[in-house]
């Protein structure tokens, strides 16, 4: 898979932004999360769980599906609770469903890698499929107020899942993958992080005038799931004695920007379009600066490296 050494792999934000701004055909870059999901991702979770040590495996799967589970519950129930008085009906579910969950497939990835390298894409592949669970049964029937397991069930048959049952299989066996699929497989791998980059970037200049639309809400809710929450997170898990290169992934993928479903749900739902679209952008926004000043504070010495 490709190294990342520094945080030039920006400027592929800035191409496709300034590609699309200024004229370039945006339909070119709505296909790149179809390739994403379909092919790039489910390579890139095949590699990830092949260079991990399978002596790993059974102590950190536990903790993820312990962690995943009980931080979407908890999230889901403290903004539910909280928003109780909350009078702005068209913005209350956008807002407890991207308290509860983050931008992992789309913005998270690139992120994750460089920080955490294997390990982190296979916690984060891993963490983002339990949530699909709570997204297609507990989100979709708040927002449509009915459930929907069909939905469900046809979220969990896809090539990421799919490919990350797989790669269960091939940490808990003698199984291994054949020589010959390596070079597809590292080759798709390598497109992820590119794609995700222009997929991220088109997506900021379709929706820049989202920019001029944040108001306190936006901020607030910003603040609290980039800063709050992940910093309460890892005071608690630390207290708790889990490692620290664990509780910090774990922290900064809770930290992770609003999901493109909170706008399609949006949509769909009759709910507050225009409020989802300017969360998920000044979300993205602020994420990308804060884990480039965590870059620039690496850099400068005045942190270590994460891992």
């Amino acid at each position: 898979m490709i190294e990342i050494e520094s945080f030039s792999f920006l400027f592929l934000i800035l191409i496709s932004y300034l590609l699309v701004r200024f004229g370039f055909d945006s339909k070119a870059f709505d296909h790149l999360p179809k390739i994403l999901f379909t092919l790039s991702y489910p390579a890139l979770v095949l590699l990830a769980f092949s260079t991990i040590d399978s002596d790993l495996y059974p102590h950190h799967i536990v903790f993820t599906v312990i962690f995943t589970v009980i931080a979407t519950v908890l999230l889901f129930l403290l903004p539910y609770f909280a928003l109780r008085r909350y009078r702005k009906a068209d913005r209350k579910e956008i807002i407890i469903f991207y308290t509860m969950v983050g931008n992992v497939t789309f913005v998270g990835l690139p992120f994750i890698f460089y920080f955490f390298g294997a390990f982190g894409i296979s916690f984060a592949i891993f963490f983002g499929m339990i949530q699909d669970l709570f997204i297609w049964s507990l989100t979709y029937a708040r927002f449509s107020r009915r459930g929907s397991w069909k939905h469900t069930l046809k979220s969990l048959l896809n090539p990421c899942f799919l490919a990350l049952i797989a790669g269960l299989i091939l940490a808990f066996t003698p199984l291994s993958l054949p020589g010959f699929s390596m070079l597809p497989l590292e080759l798709l791998a390598d497109l992820t992080i590119p794609l995700a980059l222009l997929c991220i970037g088109s997506l900021l200049a379709q929706n820049r005038d989202a920019i001029k639309h944040i108001d306190r809400d936006v901020v607030f809710s910003v603040v609290v799931k980039t800063f709050l929450i992940p910093g309460i997170t890892f005071v608690v898990l630390h207290i708790i004695g889990i490692e620290r290169d664990l509780a910090l992934l774990s922290s900064f993928i809770l930290s992770l920007p609003a999901p493109l479903l909170s706008i399609l749900f949006a949509k769909q739902f009759d709910k507050d379009t225009a409020f989802a679209n300017t969360l998920f952008v000044f979300s993205v926004l602020i994420f990308v600066l804060a884990c480039g000043v965590i870059f620039l504070l690496q850099t400068g010495g005045i942190i270590p490296r994460i891992t």
